[in-house]
């Protein structure tokens, strides 16, 4: 999530000063990838909804304390992994993890949305087999330890480099490289179960 010329600086900057439609600007340039990742953590879209906002939230409050604005980036996304890692504990406590489907739609003001858009071109029963695969996944990435998956969703889910992980998570570079190895192996294992 690098700051876009949509985005940049002297927006950041307006957001530190107060200015409410800077923020909304930012808002809307992250929002998509914001939810997109507390989902993945999550699994259940309305838990990554109420997150995402809370994550906003934190943002508008605590945006005045920002020093580099060049890493306003790297920023927003430690706000969000510490939310995450928050509510997570908190619903684990609780005994909750209600995954949704992948073929349950998304409610939005203007309605129901799903979540995936198949190509037309395709044969209904490979779109059928592309959400298997996509639930699949998303139920294996919720029986990774917390560490694990925040690794697998970094790296393989919002593109993140190693580096950009060993920094975002303060681990050295290798030590990022083999414990995702780890996570991928552990959610290989997991996903052979669907596999029959």
């Amino acid at each position: 999530m690098e700051i876009s010329p949509g985005v940049g600086e002297e927006v950041i900057e307006g957001c530190k000063a107060g200015d409410r439609k800077a923020f909304e600007k930012v808002v809307l340039f992250y929002q998509k990838r914001v939810l997109n990742y507390a989902y993945r953590m999550l699994g259940n879209m309305e838990e990554a909804k109420e997150l995402a906002q809370e994550v906003f939230v934190s943002v508008f409050e605590s945006i005045s304390e920002l020093r580099e604005v060049a890493k306003f980036d790297a920023w927003l996304k430690q706000v969000a992994l510490n939310h995450c890692r928050n509510r997570w504990k908190y619903l684990k406590r609780r005994h909750y993890f209600n995954t949704d489907s992948v073929d349950d739609p998304i409610e939005t003001e203007d309605g129901e949305m799903t979540k995936s858009f198949p190509d037309p071109s395709d044969h209904p029963d490979t779109v059928y087999e592309k959400r298997r695969v996509q639930e699949w996944v998303q139920e294996g990435l919720l029986q990774l330890s917390e560490d694990q998956r925040e690794l697998v969703v970094l790296r393989d889910l919002q593109g993140l480099s190693y580096g950009e992980i060993g920094r975002f998570l303060n681990l050295a570079e290798g030590t990022v490289k083999s414990r995702l190895h780890r996570a991928r192996m552990e959610l290989k294992d997991i996903l052979q179960k669907y596999v029959h």
